[in-house]
């Protein structure tokens, strides 16, 4: 009789062993992944954008425009925003040493800067989110000034 109380109680704590790994496994937060969408929009003067989304909600952008000539930015620019209030940044770069970054502000926070990058020089645009559990990065996505 102990013996069949001892190996029923054992069975009973290994299915909530199994239940409680095969639940943390699933869990929502551990199943999400940021997804980069690349774009070369056809209208406007953006020249490229990578945009990242977690949970069908944009995360953040990076923009690339090589000398737009009009409104307040008068040369090669390389922009950043933050979407979404998560404690995350987000970092554009170039390859070539240009950088621009949200850290240190809020969401909704975007910032851009200009450049004066040769004419159609190729370099390698990258998006990276920075976080308490660690940093993602974009793909490059080439880009020219």
């Amino acid at each position: 009789m102990r013996l069949k109380r001892a190996l029923s109680g054992l069975a009973a704590a290994t299915t909530l062993s199994v239940a409680g790994i095969v639940g943390l496994s699933a869990s929502p937060a551990a199943a999400a992944a940021v997804d980069f969408d690349y774009e070369r929009p056809s209208v406007g003067d953006l020249d490229a954008v990578i945009d990242a989304w977690k949970d069908n909600r944009m995360l953040g952008s990076v923009t690339w425009q090589a000398d737009p000539g009009s409104g307040s930015s008068k040369g090669d620019t390389l922009c950043v925003g933050d979407n979404w209030s998560d404690g995350r940044y987000i970092v554009g770069t170039t390859g070539e040493g240009h950088r621009v970054s949200t850290k240190g502000h809020t969401s909704g926070y975007s910032k851009c800067v200009t450049l004066n990058v040769p004419e159609g020089m190729p370099m390698n645009m990258r998006m990276a989110i920075h976080g308490s559990n660690g940093t993602v990065t974009s793909s490059p996505f080439e880009v020219r000034g």
